[in-house]
């Protein structure tokens, strides 16, 4: 039984109903950027990433605070080893008599 092309159609009311119902939910559907705008986005972004930000320049101290910080570890060996040399030079300088 060969159906005839009459009975595949919808009627004008339903199909005017689909048509509308299908509007309203692609409607709120997101868009699609344009290759356009994705390219300037690309190229934005790797610009962004290859300069590098400029650095916050900073505030002097005060000149009663430069010194705060105290005593740096390589200044104090340099102190200690220094101590310890002279004293041992000191201790060459002694004669023998004055020891006993």
């Amino acid at each position: 039984m060969a159906e005839s092309p009459q009975d595949d159609k919808l009627p004008d009311d339903i199909w005017a109903k689909f048509q509308d119902d299908s509007w309203a939910r692609t409607s709120n559907a997101p868009k699609e950027p344009s290759a356009r705008a994705r390219m300037v986005t690309d190229r934005l972004r790797h610009e962004e990433a290859s300069t590098p930000r400029p650095r916050k320049p900073r505030k002097p101290r005060p000149r009663y605070l430069r010194w705060q910080g105290g005593l740096r570890p390589w200044a104090i060996g340099t102190a200690a080893l220094g101590g310890v040399v002279l004293l041992s030079w000191l201790a060459a300088q002694i004669p023998p008599h004055w020891i006993f």
